[in-house]
């Protein structure tokens, strides 16, 4: 028979804001499957209001990899095998044979404190009354009986008022957004009323939240505009005057792409364009953040890396190392001062004022759109910009996405900046000493690549051996995982013992029963991967299970060059999805490598460890569609085709971390059902990408109409959505209250939204009278 397999020999496995890219350290040549999907023509601008158009994800071709030549031993590459043939002993003789854990609770990333307080813009104070009486905490309750998930217990933040004076003259206490002194809150009625909301479904939205909006970190309110307004272009142009006096702006900057990256910058940059701050993903993940000329400096902990380079995530991880790609999509030389100011002369020119929009972070603005841009400034003297966001496009101010040109199109990538006022004595960036050139990490770990030695079978019995060799750093011991199917479908494990780099060793031979029927030829597929504890843990069982399975992880460049934490995961998600019905090995394998390059692997992580997911075969379906969800609700959406699932799988990893006695379903179209102990829960999650709020409410509820327990709509807004991303809850109330009042009332026991500003909540008690 002819021998295939993985195992056969193989090779180891313009405008005014235009100003120059930083440099990075020249990339090396990038291994097979870490590039991501090549990026196609982007889309024209469009206005931020407008839906984003439909499109679907493409999916690489995968080439058949060359056949050896004839008459030499089966070589085993990384890619499709060989096929063998398994000869019947009677037959004649064939043609030349062919050779082939606990979970952290996820949180969003916290506003960074300014190195000095800065100066607070004179706040517009509201119509004094009486303060709210002060409820005291309820006493803790058993764990047992607690409710499924901890509520939010402090609503977006009002509008800052004047400083209370303290006594003895103490400093006034920081403000809850971290930008100046803390202010006498004044709290509307409806959000005392939200807070009185009864505990049930809202309380299994509150923590989960936290995962999906840790890369929003921009506070937004909006209140009524005061009677006298200045020009919306006069006091740009002011505020430009005043920027390009700045030594230095200290920015939140949140970046979107729905393919997938969704990444928020804490930064201080300077007028050179250096930039030191923190960057911090959705969904988990933290590094530090310093660029100073043309270098480029990190320090990332292991969920980061993972998300970038889980090759290396247990080589990096804590350690200042200069990437060879962009750490963070935005040019921070274009957040520089001037740069802003350039920015805010480009909305100037040709640019409309805003309407619909009159306050941000508690500041009363005046605003100009143009191209889907907004940028918004104080209203009082002196102006100053406050925020701004838009598409990143050519021809628009930010420009492109870097590092990311070769993603796939979804629709264009988005950016929102709010804008602090900026101490005077902010830090300058210097790139830490002790930093080194990532592809210069010392890495200290074995790596394996194997060789099949098998020739055609035309006896009764048919034998084969392995050879190893240690293309690695380290030595490291090796054991082969050997089976064929058909003939040896039982993995047999070969210790070899450790292996020093660059040195070999082979199996004693194996034989089996040739199951080639007389005067008939069987295609032979030769297994064999390399258990190593240092790289593997103590999956050893779990790699014979499923390579008897015919999942063979270790034929995958993409999967077999990881690090041994998301080689883990893998390894488990892989045993989870056998089980979906109309499995198949090969779409598995696929599914994990897009997990891998989307940048996924920890919330996939969080999902399969727990051993709590109920349905975990629902990620057969799920994991290859790991966009962020599209607007279901907004005209011409793929709603047949690509839709994204990246956010729900956020929140559902979120949900299991928040509750360790909770027992989570992913639904197909039921949405995620939660049971803790008596208490049972069903959210409906949809994604807002323009002004279908209404559509998307409607289509949730109804799903909602058959489910037991507490049942939740979660409508969580995108920045693609303009104006809605930064709206109130009044804006809102003029969407949820007609859909609820027209005989929806009985379908759900709260709606929740949640966009730049916050969380908002609204349950039967908010609609006195409605059905």
């Amino acid at each position: 028979m002819d021998p295939e397999g993985d195992d056969a020999e193989r090779a180891p496995n313009p405008g005014p804001w235009d100003t120059p890219p930083r440099k990075t350290d020249p990339a090396p040549a990038r291994k097979p499957g870490h590039s991501p999907p090549r990026r196609t023509d982007p889309t024209p601008p469009r206005p931020a209001d407008s839906p984003p158009p439909g499109r679907t994800r493409p999916v690489p071709a995968r080439s058949a990899e060359p056949q050896p030549p004839a008459g030499d031993p089966a070589k085993v590459t990384d890619a499709e095998p060989p096929q063998p043939t398994v000869v019947s002993r009677e037959s004649p003789s064939p043609a030349t044979p062919r050779m082939s854990n606990p979970w952290a609770t996820p949180v969003r990333p916290q506003t960074r404190k300014p190195v000095a307080p800065p100066r607070t813009p004179e706040p517009v104070a509201p119509p004094p009354r009486a303060p709210d009486p002060v409820t005291p905490p309820a006493a803790p309750v058993p764990q047992q009986h607690q409710p499924l998930f901890t509520p939010a217990r402090r609503p977006p933040p009002a509008p800052p008022q004047p400083a209370r004076a303290t006594p003895g003259g103490a400093p006034p206490a920081p403000s809850a957004i971290g930008h100046g002194p803390a202010a006498a809150p004044v709290v509307p009625e409806e959000k005392r009323a939200a807070e009185r909301s009864p505990r049930g479904a809202g309380l299994l939205i509150g923590v989960a939240l936290a995962l999906a909006l840790a890369a929003t970190l921009g506070l937004f309110y909006l209140q009524t505009r005061p009677a006298t307004t200045p020009d919306s272009a006069a006091a740009a142009a002011q505020a430009a005057t005043a920027l390009r006096d700045r030594d230095t702006a200290s920015l939140e900057v949140s970046f979107f792409d729905q393919a997938g990256v969704d990444v928020t910058g804490d930064l201080t940059v300077t007028k050179d364009g250096f930039a030191i701050g923190t960057l911090t993903d959705a969904g988990g993940g933290k590094a530090d953040y310093h660029a100073s000329g043309d270098t480029i400096a990190v320090r990332g902990d292991s969920a980061w890396w993972s998300r970038r380079d889980p090759a290396r995530t247990g080589i990096v991880t804590d350690l200042w190392v200069r990437p060879d790609e962009p750490p963070f999509p935005v040019d921070d030389s274009k957040l520089a001062p001037a740069a802003l100011a350039g920015m805010l002369d480009w909305m100037g020119d040709g640019g409309t004022p805003v309407t619909d929009a009159e306050t941000v972070a508690g500041t009363s603005v005046v605003g100009l759109r143009r191209n889907g841009w907004t940028a918004m400034v104080s209203s009082a003297e002196p102006h100053r910009l406050v925020w701004f966001g838009g598409p990143m496009q050519d021809g628009t101010p930010l420009g492109t996405p870097l590092g990311l040109e070769s993603r796939p199109l979804v629709t264009p990538s988005y950016v929102s900046v709010l804008v602090n006022p900026t101490p005077e004595n902010a830090r300058q960036p210097r790139t830490p000493q002790e930093s080194v050139p990532i592809g210069k990490v010392p890495a200290k770990r074995p790596a394996f690549d194997t060789t099949v030695r098998a020739t055609t079978c035309r006896t009764v019995t048919c034998t084969w051996s392995v050879t190893v060799r240690n293309t690695g750093t380290a030595a490291g011991d090796a054991s082969v995982i050997a089976s064929v199917a058909p003939g040896m479908t039982q993995t047999q494990v070969k210790n070899l013992g450790s292996i020093a780099p660059g040195k070999s060793a082979t199996t004693p031979a194996m034989s089996f029963p040739n199951p080639a029927p007389t005067n008939k030829n069987v295609t032979a597929d030769y297994q064999a991967q390399v258990f190593n504890r240092e790289l593997h843990g103590s999956t050893l069982g779990l790699m014979r299970r499923l390579q008897e399975n015919g999942i063979v992880p270790g034929r995958s460049k993409v999967l077999g060059a990881l690090g041994p934490a998301p080689t883990e995961t893998v390894l488990f998600a892989l045993d989870a999805m056998r089980r979906a019905r109309g499995f198949d090995a090969a779409k598995a394998i696929a599914a994990m490598e897009d997990v891998v390059t989307a940048g996924a692997l920890p919330e996939v992580g969080e999902l399969v460890r727990s051993t709590r997911l109920t349905n975990p075969e629902i990620l057969y379906t799920k994991l290859p569609d790991l966009i962020f969800e599209y607007d279901t609700g907004t005209p011409a959406t793929p709603v047949n085709e690509q839709i994204g699932h990246r956010r729900e799988l956020q929140i559902a990893a979120g949900m299991l971390r928040e509750d360790p006695a909770a027992k989570l379903t992913i639904g197909s179209d039921s949405g995620l059902v939660v049971r803790s102990g008596p208490r049972t829960s069903t959210v409906q999650l949809r994604s807002v990408s323009g002004d279908a709020v209404s559509a998307n409410l409607e289509s949730a509820l109804k799903d909602l109409e058959k489910a037991t327990g507490t049942r939740t709509v979660l409508l969580y807004v995108d920045p693609s959505a303009g104006y809605t991303y930064v709206a109130a809850r009044d804006h809102f109330d003029s969407y949820v209250k007609p859909v609820w009042c027209s005989g929806n009332g009985n379908r759900a026991d709260e709606v929740v939204v949640t966009n730049q500003t916050g969380t908002q909540r609204w349950a039967k008690k908010d609609f006195p009278g409605c059905a």
